[in-house]
């Protein structure tokens, strides 16, 4: 299996190459004027002296950690004598440009494993990744840096943008769940003529299931991840941005407008719409139209009479 992303080999990077790629990216407050070099990446939990680690919190005791270079908020009590401290405006984002910019391999080279299925009417553009066992339908079409995981399927007609990353087990593109009665009682299929559309820069996770839109597309905006075991179903749009965590739900026709989060196991009802930078609740159950920038939350676990007295209250 090939993948999107992996750590440069015999690499090693001086505490300055740090400070002046921050500074380039304004997030560098200060240091401590102490230089050390790293190559690699460690946690709290697991670092040594060769590695790049970051704390989240303001206070630490820093003999607990063994780290090179200690990524840091600008409020950072602590100093020290032998680590290269460094502060910035945001140490978790700090972290990940670094690991990006300095620490992962920039080049990459196309791959089609021999056990992929690719329709002849697909198109694939350069340095796209298409692992074991994937599947890809006819009048597919596939822009530059584009990864496919293995035991994907990717149904026809769908159009994926650059830079999407898709993981194993996913599904794209199959039709809708929506069905119509005749006058025998009998369950029709509706017609499903749309597409899906995965604008750039989409993560989507593991086992996901994105349905083809009915009589329109569905579209996934700009910048959106999805996370493991989501369900997004027929005709939805998904604006830029967001973040679908694991096994939510989204029923058909829905609009999510840009910068929205939605927690675990939310459920989201046919033909709602949220607005922009709205907050889903974990577990929340979302049965009309959200306003911008609204919190939604779902009760916590509660004893079944403690519910039912809750839900009285609310009543009256």
């Amino acid at each position: 299996m090939v993948v999107h992303q992996k750590l440069k080999e015999n690499i090693e990077v001086n505490s300055q190459e740090i400070i002046t790629f921050l500074q380039k990216e304004g997030l560098y407050v200060d240091d401590n004027k102490i230089s050390r070099s790293v190559n690699s990446v460690g946690s709290l939990d697991n670092n040594n002296i060769n590695s790049i680690i970051w704390i989240k919190k303001s206070s630490f005791n820093l003999e607990e950690i063994e780290a090179g270079i200690v990524i840091v908020s600008q409020d950072f009590k602590e100093t020290s004598l032998k680590k290269c401290i460094i502060k910035t405006v945001d140490p978790r984002l700090a972290i990940t440009l670094i690991v990006k910019e300095l620490f992962l391999e920039k080049e990459r080279n196309s791959f089609i494993a021999s056990s992929a299925i690719i329709s002849k009417s697909a198109k694939i553009a350069q340095g796209v990744i298409i692992n074991e066992n994937v599947v890809i339908g006819e009048n597919v079409s596939i822009a530059n840096n584009v990864t496919i995981y293995p035991n994907v399927t990717i149904y026809p007609n769908t159009i994926i943008e650059d830079n999407v990353v898709i993981n194993s087990g996913s599904s794209i593109g199959q039709e809708g769940f929506g069905h119509v009665q005749n006058k025998k009682g009998e369950l029709i299929t509706f017609p499903h003529i749309g597409k899906v559309i995965i604008k750039t820069n989409v993560e989507i996770g593991a086992n996901v299931a994105i349905d083809k839109g009915a009589l329109k597309d569905t579209i996934i905006g700009e910048g959106t991840k999805i996370n493991n075991l989501a369900h997004i179903a027929h005709n939805v749009t998904i604006g830029k941005n967001c973040t679908i965590c694991s096994a939510v739900s989204i029923s058909g026709s829905v609009v999510i407008e840009d910068s929205v989060y939605v927690a675990p196991n939310a459920t989201i009802i046919d033909g709602v719409h949220i607005g922009t930078e709205a907050t889903i609740g974990i577990g929340s159950i979302v049965r009309k139209d959200i306003n911008a920038k609204a919190t939604i939350v779902a009760l916590e676990g509660l004893e079944k009479r403690e519910y039912i007295k809750i839900r009285k209250k609310l009543k009256d």
